[in-house]
């Protein structure tokens, strides 16, 4: 009888070992994973980097003239570049959350051990 309650006592203890690694580490990267998507999406409203990217090569504000080709070009690569940098940060930055997030359970255990 008493190894039945140490098998049932380890069970849960298995059981609700895997429920925070999955809570910790699978349900945290998918809502930090919304989080800078919708950070992502709020900025893709005021740079326009995508309906930029699609008009990339026509004139800037119609103006069919060659200078209105050469400054659209220019312009419109510009702010590709730049909104392109600006993902890349709020992408990077996003990563080291969730690595520095990640890394708090093992960060614990260590530090409880020495």
């Amino acid at each position: 009888m008493e190894r039945f309650f140490v098998f049932y006592l380890l069970k849960q203890a298995g059981l609700r070992l895997i429920q925070f690694l999955k809570h910790w580490y699978v349900d945290g990267f998918l809502y930090l994973w919304h989080k800078v998507f919708g950070i992502l999406g709020g900025l893709d409203r005021s740079l326009a980097v995508k309906i930029t990217a699609r008009h990339w090569l026509k004139p800037l504000y119609q103006d069919r003239t060659v200078v209105g080709y050469i400054l659209g070009f220019i312009f419109r690569t510009g702010r590709i570049a730049l909104g392109s940098v600006i993902y890349a940060v709020i992408f990077v930055i996003g990563i080291g959350i969730y690595l520095a997030w990640a890394s708090v359970p093992a960060a614990l255990i260590l530090r409880s051990f020495s």
